[in-house]
């Protein structure tokens, strides 16, 4: 039977509404919806405000003067930590796993970073190549989180394009791992707080108390004991006052191709030869970097103008790359799937933390009294290196743990920092760090490393 456009609607309406009790109308709600839209109307009502205002920022002299206000504390925790990329994801999950209060501050609507929002795929730098076999080093939360996407259909692929099979360099899929996260963090009980943007810090003298985040609620703090940067540009050590050193770096952008599996490569091999079938766990899809060249990309990743431009323009050229080749015969099929939602900003501020670790002593297997992570190479051919606790730590400012790609190292070292598989054990002590911070309501330089270590290798971390 042929379904009329309200029927088609109305249908639609209620199929969003099956299972979901928690949108059931009480009996004092009023439906206020279109009554055409059957399920849609249903879902309309009322609400009182939920937020005020406050008075508003005026110009005083040419000058743009924000009022004094009253903040609301929105939570309190033993460990904040603000930014869910890899390591933040970690960082709050080995803080709660310790019993601490944990809170987890994340801008965008999904856990994962540049991970998955950025679709950089490919868990780098997990290992090492040892006597000629593999050796994973990125365990603790790192290696569980691993371990339990293979389990998932299609979540993790070991299908690398440049290393040999026995090297394990997998590529993951950008949903399985979101969901993952999202299951891993409420396992361990974080209250995690999505579209909320860390903006400034609760500081007494040079102690850091907590965090201010903005949101569609407007602005309101977290109370802690112990705070996590894992904001990638080291935005809360910034306003906090610590020092660091800011360098410019390539400004990425991820594609997906769909359909790969349905292109004809026979009629234009050399064209078929950029698009490698196996690259995602998902066998149709392939992914792949931006047409701009490393020239292009170059830029201050701190710099909205700069990071706007850049956007439009990745996006423009990797629309035009799919075109041509859309247009090659046998390519009929091929589709641009997705592009990623977060800008893959590579580094920006980097900390001048109480150590600062380099390519010289990575290469040399430096090792660390106070070492909380090991990171492994992304190309097999280096050895791992260690990531001791005075590089998580800023100078002059307390309460404040770092970790990810904004923590203390030199340049020459970045690119093997800020790959996933160390983000997310340097995420992981930084977490583990503050937790013990705040169990012995000391500062985080004061906690005893020795402590931070065992709690570390009982959560499953390799120290070396």
């Amino acid at each position: 039977m042929d379904l009329t456009r309200r029927d088609m609607l109305g249908k639609l309406g209620l199929a969003g509404l099956a299972g979901m009790t928690a949108g059931a109308l009480r009996a004092d709600e009023t439906v206020i919806g279109d009554p055409f839209y059957k399920g849609f109307s249903q879902m309309i009502s009322d609400l009182p405000h939920t937020m005020e205002d406050g008075p508003s920022a005026f110009l005083e002299n040419g000058q743009v003067v924000q009022p004094r206000r009253t903040i609301p504390v929105f939570s309190k925790a033993d460990v904040v930590v603000v930014g869910g990329g890899p390591a933040g994801f970690a960082a709050a999950v080995g803080a709660a796993r310790t019993g601490a209060k944990v809170a987890l501050v994340e801008r965008y609507g999904s856990l994962g970073g540049l991970f998955t929002n950025g679709m950089v795929l490919l868990i780098l730098a997990v290992g090492v190549k040892e006597d000629g076999k593999f050796k994973l080093v990125t365990k603790g939360v790192c290696g569980e989180f691993m371990d339990r996407l293979k389990k998932m259909p299609n979540g993790i692929s070991n299908r690398p394009h440049y290393v040999k099979q026995d090297l394990w360099q997998p590529d993951a899929d950008p949903e399985a791992a979101k969901v993952l996260m999202d299951e891993m963090i409420a396992e361990a009980k974080v209250d995690m707080f999505f579209h909320a943007w860390g903006v400034d810090v609760i500081q007494a003298g040079n102690a850091v108390q907590g965090v201010v985040f903005e949101s569609k609620q407007g602005r309101q703090a977290i109370l802690a004991k112990q705070v996590v940067d894992a904001t990638g540009d080291g935005d809360v050590f910034f306003q906090a006052g610590a020092n660091y050193r800011q360098i410019t770096h390539g400004i990425g952008f991820i594609r997906r191709f769909g359909n790969i599996d349905r292109i004809d490569r026979t009629q234009d091999p050399k064209a078929a030869q950029g698009l490698r079938l196996g690259d995602q766990p998902v066998e149709s899809a392939c992914w792949g970097g931006s047409p701009l060249s490393p020239k292009e990309q170059k830029g201050n990743g701190l710099d909205i103008r700069t990071m706007s431009q850049r956007e439009v323009e990745h996006r423009r050229r990797t629309w035009k790359s799919f075109e041509r080749l859309h247009a090659k015969p046998g390519f009929e099929k091929l589709f641009l799937m997705d592009t990623c939602s977060q800008l893959g900003v590579r580094a920006s501020r980097l900390l001048d933390a109480e150590l600062l670790i380099d390519r010289e002593g990575a290469l040399a297997q430096r090792t660390f009294d106070d070492v909380v992570a090991v990171g492994g190479d992304d190309a097999f051919q280096r050895p791992e290196f260690q990531i001791p606790y005075r590089s998580l730590l800023p100078k002059g400012v307390e309460n404040v743990v770092a970790c990810g790609r904004c923590l203390g190292c030199t340049p020459d070292l970045i690119d093997r920092v800020r790959l996933i598989g160390p983000c997310f054990v340097s995420g992981h002590a930084a977490g583990v760090a503050a937790a013990v911070a705040a169990k012995h309501g000391c500062t985080a330089r004061q906690a005893p490393v020795a402590e931070i270590q065992r709690v570390l290798r009982d959560q499953g971390a390799y120290l070396g």
